[in-house]
């Protein structure tokens, strides 16, 4: 028996993980069993594993190269983690990479174990040979297993074609009995259908000679009464022209005759606003000249005078502007009226021209009623700066005096 420092080496652990996976069933499946190159990767990768676990147990760890082992166990783990994977994913592609970490890599280091003399009680062998005893007797049970399965399912198929065959036959023999008797169905509805077919064109040649007939005597109905139509309707078209002409500028005109009575209301309006406002300031012009005519100036009724003016003043001042007003709403209306009176004149002035004529005067007129440029409207003050500026110069002398 080897020294124990063997056994605590990581070599040993790898091994006996590796070794246990032989028990694992996947490597005991038909799809491994029934190919010889895969049932040998098998075999070989645990019957080395245990060779080499074999060595360790056997060798006195004074004749052992532990720089050996540790490159013995870095191989065996890729080999344990690559069956790992097959038992995962059951790809058996990872087999063969597991054999080929021994073959390739492990076995090149079994130097590291010096050479002994062997007993005969050595078990080695016996250990492999029952290893692979226990894969052969999985893999045969696994196909028995298999087999009793396959049996049972042939059976349920034998079982569901019989029936299925069965129902195929009944099928057949009603389908032919169905057939036959549509044939007949089939002969007896073409007879029936012939009979009627020809009754059915006799009554249709008659109909269609007696709508030939009527459609003669309806044709020449019809041309009669359309002439005679189209001749109302040309005439009512005419008529139609004319109203929808003048209603065309009545509805034209009608805004504009809107449009000027709406500005001379407001023309009006500001027009007695004006009155009013001047109204105002000359009655109190008029007062202050009444109060004080038959009195001498002093300071005091000049500076009352002023302040009296100063109020005509203010008081006359928006009359400027509402005269101003009432003028602009003027020109509106008076605008306004003309577009009306042209407008409702130009049909009647223009009818007994050509039509091209007609077209070329409305076309000129278009451009002068439409596009126009409105005017803007400014806001100026009734008294600007230089009349205020006389205002208090003429004051001034006349104080001075």
């Amino acid at each position: 028996m080897a020294d124990n420092s063997n056994f605590e080496h990581p070599l040993w652990n790898t091994l006996t993980q590796l070794l246990q996976l032989q028990a694992e069933p996947s490597f005991n499946e038909p799809a491994i069993a029934s190919n010889d190159q895969l049932v040998l990767a098998r075999d070989k990768v645990f019957a080395l594993g245990q060779v080499i676990r074999s060595l360790m147990q056997t060798t006195p760890a004074t004749l052992v190269s532990s720089h050996a082992l540790n490159q013995i166990n870095k191989h065996a783990q890729a080999a344990l983690n690559e069956l790992n994977a097959y038992v995962s994913n059951k790809n058996t592609g990872h087999i063969t990479n597991a054999v080929s970490q021994f073959e390739q890599n492990a076995l090149s280091w079994l130097w590291g174990f010096a050479p002994m003399l062997r007993t005969t009680e050595s078990d080695e062998l016996p250990q492999i040979i029952d290893g692979l005893s226990r894969s052969a007797s999985e893999t045969i049970k696994q196909l028995v297993q298999d087999r009793d399965n396959l049996a049972s399912h042939v059976q349920d198929t034998d079982a569901t074609a019989a029936d299925l065959k069965a129902r195929l036959e009944a099928m057949a023999e009603s389908a032919a009995r169905e057939r036959a008797e549509a044939s007949a169905a089939v002969a007896k509805l073409e007879q029936v259908f012939a009979a009627k077919e020809t009754e059915r064109a006799a009554a249709f040649d008659a109909t269609i000679n007696k709508i030939k007939a009527d459609y003669s005597t309806l044709e020449q109905t019809t041309k009669t009464e359309s002439a005679s139509l189209i001749s109302g309707l040309e005439e009512q078209k005419n008529n139609a022209a004319k109203i929808v002409q003048v209603v065309g500028n009545i509805g034209v005109t009608g805004n504009y005759q809107r449009i000027a009575n709406s500005e001379a209301t407001q023309a009006n309006f500001w027009r007695w606003a004006t009155v009013l406002f001047f109204s105002g300031g000359v009655t109190l012009a008029a007062a202050t000249f009444y109060r004080f005519w038959g009195e001498p100036i002093t300071a005091e009724s000049i500076w009352a005078i002023a302040v009296r003016l100063l109020y005509a003043i203010a008081i006359t001042a928006p009359a400027w502007y509402t005269a101003r007003e009432s003028a602009r709403h003027r020109t509106n209306s008076d605008r306004a009226r003309q577009t009306e009176l042209e407008l409702a004149s130009l049909g009647p002035f223009i009818e007994l021209l050509p039509p091209e004529k007609k077209i070329a005067i409305r076309e000129e007129m278009t451009k002068h009623y439409f596009g126009r440029e409105v005017d803007a409207h400014t806001a100026k003050a009734p008294l600007d700066a230089e009349t205020v500026k006389e205002i208090a110069i003429e004051l001034a002398k006349a104080f001075k005096k």
